[in-house]
């Protein structure tokens, strides 16, 4: 004897089921960082990557470096060809200790942004003057454009 079930059932019922494991997802996403800390989410775009000049580059732009320097200068961890989007950086704590880093962000033909961190259980966080460096500066020369909350940057940097 085979089961039937009707259309509208089976309709309402995957309906509930989407909803069920869409509102799960929204309500652990941002706890993933809080019960994963040890991977540091940095996102590259770039100003000029909808013009035509950018084309002479790969399908994720020109390769990205991240250097994370410490605060008595000492080069710590460099990532090179980050990619253009998200990339995810680890972040051992058998490397890293707690303090104030400095992280470069910077591509070829691309300006350099360093941007002041702090490291704490394993999260990297902004420091208290970071967001200074995306207000208004004078020189028209540099640009920051950044957006820094605990383990997640977004970077987009500006051609030279």
């Amino acid at each position: 004897m085979s089961m039937m079930f009707s259309g509208k059932f089976v309709v309402f019922s995957l309906i509930v089921l989407t909803g069920i494991v869409g509102a799960l997802f929204i309500y652990m996403g941002p706890k993933a960082l809080q019960t994963n800390p040890g991977v540091f989410h940095i996102g590259i775009r770039y100003a000029d990557e909808f013009g035509i000049e950018f084309t002479r580059y790969p399908k994720g732009g020109p390769g990205a470096t991240l250097e994370i320097i410490s605060s008595e200068g000492e080069l710590i961890g460099r990532f090179d060809k980050l990619v253009m989007g998200r990339n995810l950086i680890p972040i051992d704590s058998t490397q890293y200790s707690a303090g104030n880093y400095l992280l470069r962000i910077s591509a070829n033909d691309y300006q350099v942004q360093s941007i002041p961190a702090q490291l704490e259980h394993k999260t990297f966080s902004p420091t208290s003057d970071a967001s200074t460096l995306n207000q208004e500066n004078g020189n028209k020369d540099i640009y920051y454009d950044f957006s820094f909350r605990d383990n997640l940057l977004g970077v987009r940097l500006y051609p030279l």
